[in-house]
Formats: C-alpha cells, sequence, structure tokens
C-alpha cells in the first residue's frame, strides 16, 4: 500500500466517524426509543385499609420504557415489532427540560391516584369529599397561542364561565371545543381576576383534541377520604393508570373478586366522571402485559384501533372501553 493510498483510506474513515458522530448526536437529541416497561401487580402497590387483597386474580398496571436514540438502537427498533422511534417533541413539550418533565408527570401521576381512590369510594357507597383552588399553570408550551397570554403560576379559576376547582376540570371543559375556537378562561394573577381569551390548536400527541397549550396541576388538592388508601408507585410518572387504579381500590373495598380470578392488565386515565381517556405508547404497552401473563387489556377506546394491531399476534384480549362502567360490566360477564 502506497503512503498516498494509506493517507486516503484513513481520512475516508475519519470522515465516516465524524458522520456516524454527528447523525448519532443529533438522533439522541431529537428521538426518544419507546419499548415496553415493566408492568407490575397492584395488589403490591395499593393498600386499602380493611381491604380485601387475597384474590386469586391480578390487575397490572403497565408502563412504556423511554430512553434517548442512537444509531444501535433505531436499527434495533427497525428489527423490533414492539419497539417505536418518536421525536423527542411528542413525549416532551418543547423547551422543558426532563428534569421539570419528569416533575410534572409525578404530579399527574399523584393527581390521576386520588381520581382513581375518589371514584372507587363514590363506586363503593361512599361519599369522599374534593377540595382544590383552582389549576396552577406549570408551563406554557412554545408556540401555544396562550403565549404571552398565560402565565407560569396564573391560577385558571374559570373556563367558559364555569368555576373550575381541579385541573382534571380544565381539561375536560377545553376539550368540549373544536380546534380553532375561543376558551373563555378566568385566570387569578397576583391577587387579580383577569378574564382572557385563547384559541385551541390540536394536541400533538392526540390527533383532533383540542388544547390551549398549557400544562397545569390542581392548587392545594385536598381530598377528604372515609377510608385510607396508599399507593406506592416509585419514580413512575403520568396519568395513564388511572382506570387499573380504580378497579384495584374498587375490587380491595368490596366482597368478591372482580378479576374472577384472571390476569388482567390495562391503562387509561379516569375522570371523576368516570370517563375513561385515551394514553401514549398503547403498543408497547400490550406488548408488555402479554410478556408477562395479562390473558385481558382494557384500552381506552381511542386507542383501540393501535391495541388491536399490536396484540394480532399475541395471545391477549383487547377490551376497548370509554367509561368505568363498560369496563365493569364487562368483568361481571367473566
Amino acid at each position: 500500500m502506497t503512503k498516498n493510498s494509506f493517507l486516503k483510506r484513513r481520512s475516508i474513515l475519519v470522515v465516516t466517524l465524524i458522520v456516524l458522530l454527528a447523525v448519532n448526536f443529533y438522533v439522541a437529541n431529537h428521538y426518544t426509543i419507546v419499548a415496553p416497561g415493566v408492568t407490575l401487580n397492584l395488589k403490591e402497590i395499593v393498600r386499602v385499609e380493611n381491604g380485601i387483597d387475597d384474590e386469586k386474580g391480578v390487575f397490572f398496571l403497565t408502563t412504556v420504557s423511554t430512553r434517548p436514540s442512537n444509531i444501535p438502537l433505531l436499527i434495533y427498533s427497525a428489527l423490533h415489532p414492539h419497539v417505536s422511534v418518536e421525536k423527542k417533541e411528542r413525549l416532551v413539550p418543547p423547551g422543558m427540560d426532563m428534569k421539570k418533565y419528569r416533575e410534572y408527570m409525578t404530579q399527574w401521576m399523584e393527581e390521576s391516584q386520588k381520581i382513581a381512590e375518589v371514584v372507587a369510594l363514590r363506586r363503593a357507597g361512599y361519599k369522599p369529599l374534593i377540595m382544590g383552588k383552582g389549576a396552577r399553570v406549570v408551563e406554557v408550551m412554545e408556540n401555544s397561542p396562550a403565549r404571552g397570554i398565560i402565565m407560569p403560576d396564573d391560577i385558571i379559576t374559570k373556563v367558559d364561565g364555569i368555576k373550575v376547582n381541579l385541573a382534571e376540570e380544565v381539561v375536560n371543559i377545553v376539550t368540549r371545543h373544536q380546534v380553532g375556537d375561543a376558551v373563555d378562561i378566568e385566570i387569578e394573577r397576583n391577587g387579580k381576576r383577569i378574564p382572557l381569551k385563547v384559541t385551541t390548536v390540536e394536541s400533538k400527541t392526540q390527533k383532533g383534541k383540542p388544547m390551549i397549550g398549557v400544562l397545569i396541576t390542581t392548587l392545594d388538592w385536598k381530598p377528604v377520604l372515609p377510608v385510607k388508601i396508599d399507593i406506592n408507585t416509585g419514580d413512575i410518572g403520568g396519568p395513564s393508570a388511572g382506570l387499573m387504579f380504580t378497579l384495584e381500590i374498587l375490587n380491595q373495598l368490596t366482597p368478591g373478586d372482580l378479576t374472577k380470578g384472571r390476569k388482567i392488565a390495562g391503562t387509561g386515565t379516569i375522570s371523576l366522571d368516570e370517563q375513561v381517556g385515551e394514553i401514549g405508547g398503547v403498543a408497547q404497552k400490550v406488548a408488555a402485559a402479554y410478556r408477562d401473563g395479562a390473558e385481558i387489556f382494557f384500552v381506552p377506546e381511542e386507542n383501540a384501533r393501535d391495541a388491536f394491531l399490536a396484540a394480532r399476534k399475541l395471545d391477549i384480549e383487547i377490551v376497548p372501553v370509554k367509561t368505568l362502567k363498560d369496563a365493569l360490566d364487562y368483568l361481571e360477564k367473566l
């Protein structure tokens, strides 16, 4: 090999490495790998005062695993049917750092648990009280129509003239609108009540769903419960386990076994009016549930198509539900 030939090959190798490193850096900063996560036996993390938890069946909480992408993981995702690559902005709001996003998801998990506790207690015949002082704005998203109108730490107290005590109530009223509608918002800022109008835009993660582009949590949420309930999910965040929390709490509160001895997984948010809301990562959650032995999977109606596609070659029954009653009616017929 001549000296010129050697230098030429070395130059090609160096350039190739630089390009690969540049591509890897770009991919890691703009894309996320979404894979099946852990499943948790809810009897092991939910404790209801004087509850019954010796049923033979199991309700499972399902999760997804996310990590920054890289070239090897891109190749892996292309070969694995239940691993996907998502743009980072679809998972984490643009402009929000990961630490703050995790804190926000932790708050939503806590609120989801409290809503599940209230819904289950009501179903079991109790009368829990709910108190809150409105929805505190955590962050105004980039490119949100509310940017410059609503500020972080504003408290949303009314939507369309309706008093709101909880963040969930804000979301429910906004989603009654069409994308592009103007929504009347009343906020409290520095002790003053200020009326505003904000136009809705389409959610980047849920097609067709209107939003005003703000991240919110309930201010001073204080449910007063007649029964002590403890839920320990560790570092798992987000509101998507609401339905399954509700079913497990209700199972411990009431005689009999809602599972009828079956292994049942699922996902979906729960609202105070017992509506089951759509979530992300449903394909990965179906795969995780099947991997860990679940026979049945509850899924919000809006996510049903993706769940059926994920389960095509898996021996697991997909059950779409719109409300808690749908899930209970199905369990009654088992």
